[in-house]
């Protein structure tokens, strides 16, 4: 998080040019985009004291340095897991209001993009964190069960693929909103629909997870690709809602 908001500072343009403009944006609690202002700036130090309670040590010298700091995010472990708990939905679902406010483009202006967004958000997590867990835990000598995963993942993505199926028919309803949507199912970007979002994404790590449950955890490389796929799909959606877009004017035109 504290890269892609590294990232968001230098596209803003005034991040490069004149850094102090960027307290304006925490001012204007109207717009969006304060408030993941405010959500970036609270989660980021939040995540780190959390990932501190929760981690082992580290070498000498820097355990030296935040072993104060450790001490205190240990004794408020559980109070952190629940602030970066509510932070880090709120980061997931901002992403997806702030993408759908904008009335010129009909195919993100919707409800349900925020929903779409908060599902992927929590799928993607999910696998970053087995895939994650599973290479520490085979680097420690540790097998890792990934069953019960596959069981909530199997949830999540149909739960997924739902949304995406109520975002597409909302979005479909105007003109604009209807050719991004052809554009995405048969045109330019179909290949990276179909392939990237559907089979990778949806449909390929639910037939992955039911075969690695079936088989009561002695298919983890099929669970392990399945999250693979999930990562990919989660990328693959978010290029096509941005791609597919299709613009229309709002207001006079200037």
């Amino acid at each position: 998080m504290a890269f892609g908001t590294a990232l968001l500072v230098v596209d803003l343009g005034m991040g490069r040019r004149e850094p102090w403009r960027l307290v304006y944006l925490y001012s204007n609690w109207q717009s969006p985009m304060t408030w993941g202002t405010w959500i970036l700036t609270l989660f980021i130090p939040v995540a780190l004291l959390h990932a501190l309670a929760v981690t082992g040590p580290m070498s000498n010298r820097l355990e030296r340095l935040v072993a104060p700091v450790r001490r205190m995010s240990t004794q408020a472990g559980s109070v952190l897991k629940v602030v970066a708990g509510v932070l880090a939905v709120s980061t997931a679902v901002y992403t997806g209001v702030l993408l759908s406010v904008p009335p010129s483009f009909p195919l993100l202006n919707s409800l349900m993009l925020p929903v779409l967004f908060t599902v992927s958000a929590l799928s993607t997590g999910l696998s970053a964190a087995v895939l994650g867990g599973y290479l520490l835990a085979r680097r420690e000598g540790v097998v890792l069960d990934l069953q019960q995963w596959s069981r909530v993942h199997i949830g999540l993505l149909v739960v997924e693929f739902a949304a995406l199926l109520a975002w597409l028919g909302v979005g479909s309803a105007s003109a604009a909103g209807n050719a991004s949507v052809q554009q995405l199912i048969s045109g330019d970007l179909a290949p990276v629909f179909w392939v990237g979002l559907v089979l990778a994404g949806l449909v390929g790590p639910v037939l992955a997870f039911v075969i690695e449950t079936a088989l009561r955890g002695r298919g983890n490389r099929l669970a392990l690709a399945g999250e693979a796929g999930v990562l990919a799909g989660g990328l693959a959606l978010r290029y096509l809602v941005l791609l597919a877009a299709v613009p229309v004017l709002v207001g006079p035109a200037l």
